[in-house]
């Protein structure tokens, strides 16, 4: 792998990674005013160093993604593999956050927590799957334009 596609896939993870912590930290903002809470400082540490975490995961999962098992997959099956992973910092943060907080997480907390993930992963996915599609549609509309464009040179 080129060191300026690297640079693509580092730029590629951290854009994608920014916006989840935007989002993240607009999450935490809401949950914490509504249970009338402060946000601490170390609160808002912890969760750069898990969003930071999950910039690496996705530089990795990109880089796996340019292997040649990798490209035969569809793009879900590589998603699908570093879930778990997203989803075991996902949780980690969180019950480390409410462990602080002097509440001891709970079964229910946790089963939330993993739904919450799930459906904004599958959100995710189907998102990514409706752009994966219009630009394969966009590809194939652009080869057969290009088959009929040509098939007329062959019968000249």
């Amino acid at each position: 792998m080129s060191g300026e596609r690297f640079k693509q896939i580092v730029k590629k993870a951290f854009t994608t990674v920014a916006i989840c912590f935007s989002v993240g930290i607009l999450f935490f903002g809401i949950s914490f005013s509504a249970s009338s809470e402060y946000i601490k400082a170390i609160y808002i540490v912890k969760i750069w160093i898990a969003f930071f975490i999950l910039g690496i995961l996705s530089i990795v999962r990109l880089v796996f993604g340019e292997t040649a098992w990798a490209k035969s997959k569809p793009f879900y099956v590589k998603n699908l593999l570093f879930m778990p992973l997203y989803l075991a910092v996902a949780l980690i943060l969180v019950m480390d956050i409410i462990r602080d907080m002097g509440v001891n997480p709970s079964l229910t907390l946790v089963a939330f927590c993993t739904a919450v993930f799930v459906v904004t992963f599958t959100i995710r996915q189907l998102i990514e799957y409706f752009i994966q599609k219009a630009k394969t549609d966009k590809m194939n509309d652009a080869l057969i334009e290009f088959q009929k464009e040509h098939s007329w040179d062959e019968e000249e």
